[in-house]
């Protein structure tokens, strides 16, 4: 096989993978992960449920892959984020990219958990979420870290301070997703959550 045959089914098989991925991100969108099954997402992408087992062993692996990803491209957002604005800035400008992961996984994510972790917590797809949760997590503490330092204070260090950023981090991606709070200003909302936010874990 050439070279230019070779990139060709490198290019075909990225292509039909990320088909296959978002198919399931839009029955996941509609029908949530109870909805997801290897026949819904091969009608969804047009292929066959053969094809689709040739990259993914089940939906479980399908809806790993999609987690994994959004938390890689949400590590990757925070790295490149300034932290020279303060830390209710920083914050606030995370709050789009949550969101984003949000709406398209981190809903249904403590469904998936449960039914993975119970039957495989040795997979493989579980390891290779640890590992990206705790690359996401401490992508999350540097950036705050440098922002809170940019304003001359610290965090309140503790093992509870990711998990109550992410928190109100998720929180906040609720509201917006499901509009719970509709007669407020989108921007203000983020604002004053960020705000609160940062007030809460520094010193």
């Amino acid at each position: 096989m050439n070279a230019t045959n070779t990139t060709s089914v490198r290019g075909d098989t990225e292509a039909r993978r990320r088909g296959i991925l978002d198919a399931a991100a839009a029955i996941l969108d509609v029908g949530g992960y109870a909805a997801l099954t290897i026949r819904s997402v091969a009608k969804e992408a047009g292929m066959s449920p053969g094809l689709i087992y040739q990259y993914f062993v089940d939906k479980r692996d399908i809806f790993a892959a999609l987690l994994f990803e959004s938390q890689q491209e949400l590590t990757a957002f925070i790295a490149e984020l300034p932290r020279d604005q303060g830390i209710s800035a920083l914050i606030a400008a995370i709050v789009p990219e949550t969101t984003k992961q949000w709406a398209r996984v981190g809903h249904v994510a403590s469904v998936w958990r449960t039914t993975e972790d119970a039957s495989n917590s040795d997979g493989q797809a579980v390891q290779d979420l640890r590992h990206s949760t705790e690359a996401q997590f401490a992508e999350l503490r540097t950036a705050l870290e440098d922002a809170a330092g940019a304003q001359g204070l610290s965090l309140r260090e503790g093992p509870s301070l990711i998990p109550f950023v992410w928190a109100g981090l998720m929180g906040l991606a609720d509201t917006i997703v499901n509009n719970w709070a509709q007669d407020l200003d989108p921007t203000e909302y983020i604002t004053y959550s960020a705000d609160g936010l940062a007030r809460a874990i520094t010193h």
